[in-house]
């Protein structure tokens, strides 16, 4: 068979199509990426708050000569373009259905996958008893049995980025960095030392639901980190001056009951209730009984874990968000982020907010500085609560305990803690933060500046 031959005018065609291809594709592909580039640049198609997230978007960051130099600057817009990326919530979730269709999630993800890590000991200096806050049970104390948790051994599991997903619950992971947890210790050591003799100061370490809820012998099996450990390490490197509130054992104990959502990483206001009768048992105090609170529904409610994962089990069988209205009257100014005030409730009805912000029910949300006054009290102590987003639960049962109770959130306020509770003459200073906050250097840090 002959082969077919082409006319030299055609293959000449052919040849200098080729040519041009060769020099047009890179020019192409390069016009292509700079376009997305720039698309992705555009700064009214990029979001400035999360509602998946309940949490406003890295902003882009100002300039200044000394952020040049220290290279914060670029670090800063390499935040905010991951952090705002158009359509960003919409990409996380296409990423989790085809996880699902692909069948992702027939094993425990983090067993393997790194190696495990293990909390050192402190070097305590404290030595009494009365002034640590966990008192060791005496020998005629007998020992409770914590409930058991249904096992989740044959549930479906998923995980995405920090993020661990069996069946419709999620879970965080929890890793210890002994840097951070110093930092954390030496603010609390500080701050107990300043305020000697003005101030009560507490610590109080939330763990997640990880350590509490997931059921144990799924538990064993997964590479993150023991929570009371953790709690431990930072309760016994606190200083003489700095009591202790340890929440782990009082959670376990109710660790059937709905004390932490399922599809959000805080936990539930029932959560918080036991924490604030394990702080009032620290602290002399005596619990109002829950009994006394109304307990009402806002609805469905969709957070954090759903808004990261997109999970469709987490959607067919949502969190319901009860809040518990206090007896007492009170009246709360917040400070927004603006530096403009406004008056609010104690408990707020989210009943007609989306589903994934219910959890701004409690407090006023996270603003820089919060005032809420017990209009039930002629007179009584002050407490200034320091916190992140886990604090909103158990403010509204601490106003029972106090006339004033002050609220700054570190993560926004600008203005010095110890100045202000000498300035205000504080009775009681409450540190309130969870496991994953303590790990945190960048949150850590923003607490360390504001910490005079």
């Amino acid at each position: 068979m002959k082969k077919k031959k082409y006319p030299k005018r055609f293959i000449k065609g052919v040849k200098k199509y080729i040519k041009l291809s060769k020099s047009l594709l890179p020019g192409l592909f390069f016009l292509c990426l700079t376009l997305g580039m720039l698309f992705s640049l555009i700064i009214p198609l990029r979001p400035t708050y999360s509602e998946f997230e309940k949490r406003e978007l890295a902003s882009f960051p100002k300039f200044s000569v000394s952020a040049l130099v220290s290279g914060s600057y670029f670090k800063d817009i390499d935040t905010w373009f991951a952090d705002t990326f158009p359509f960003r919530e919409r990409l996380i979730s296409a990423n989790s259905k085809l996880s699902e269709l692909r069948g992702v999630g027939d094993k425990i993800y983090g067993l393997n996958d790194m190696a495990v890590q293990t909390v050192p000991q402190a070097s305590s200096e404290k030595t009494t008893e009365a002034e640590s806050g966990n008192k060791e049970p005496s020998e005629t104390t007998e020992k409770q049995t914590e409930p058991t948790v249904p096992d989740q051994i044959n549930d479906v599991t998923q995980t995405l980025g920090g993020i661990l997903v069996i069946g419709d619950t999620g879970y965080e992971y929890c890793s210890f960095h002994q840097g951070v947890a110093d930092k954390y210790v030496g603010i609390i050591n500080k701050t107990a030392q300043q305020l000697k003799g003005v101030s009560n100061v507490y610590c109080m370490v939330v763990p997640t639901s990880m350590d509490i809820t997931m059921s144990d012998n799924v538990r064993k099996g997964i590479n993150s980190c023991d929570q009371s450990e953790v709690a431990k390490y930072i309760y016994d490197s606190l200083n003489t001056g700095a009591k202790s509130v340890d929440l782990y054992t009082q959670l376990r104990m109710h660790r059937d009951e709905y004390v932490y959502f399922r599809t959000d990483h805080h936990w539930t206001a029932l959560g918080a209730y036991y924490a604030y009768a394990k702080f009032c048992e620290t602290a002399g105090y005596k619990p109002m009984s829950l009994e006394k609170y109304e307990k009402v529904s806002y609805g469905d409610f969709l957070g954090s874990f759903y808004g990261d994962t997109n999970n469709s089990a987490m959607k067919k069988n949502p969190d319901e968000l009860i809040a518990y209205l206090p007896p007492y009257k009170s009246s709360l100014t917040f400070t927004n982020t603006q530096g403009k005030s406004f008056n609010w409730e104690l408990v707020h009805d989210v009943s007609n907010y989306p589903i994934s912000e219910k959890y701004n029910s409690f407090a006023g949300s996270d603003n820089p500085f919060t005032v809420i006054e017990n209009l039930s009290k002629e007179k009584g102590k002050t407490c200034l609560v320091i916190k992140e987003s886990f604090g909103n639960a158990m403010i509204p049962f601490l106003v029972g305990k106090y006339k004033k109770v002050y609220v700054i959130d570190y993560r926004y306020y600008k203005k010095g803690i110890i100045t202000f509770a000498k300035q205000n003459k504080i009775d009681d200073v409450l540190f309130i933060n969870n496991a994953s906050a303590v790990r945190s250097d960048t949150l850590i840090e923003r607490m360390r500046v504001i910490d005079y």
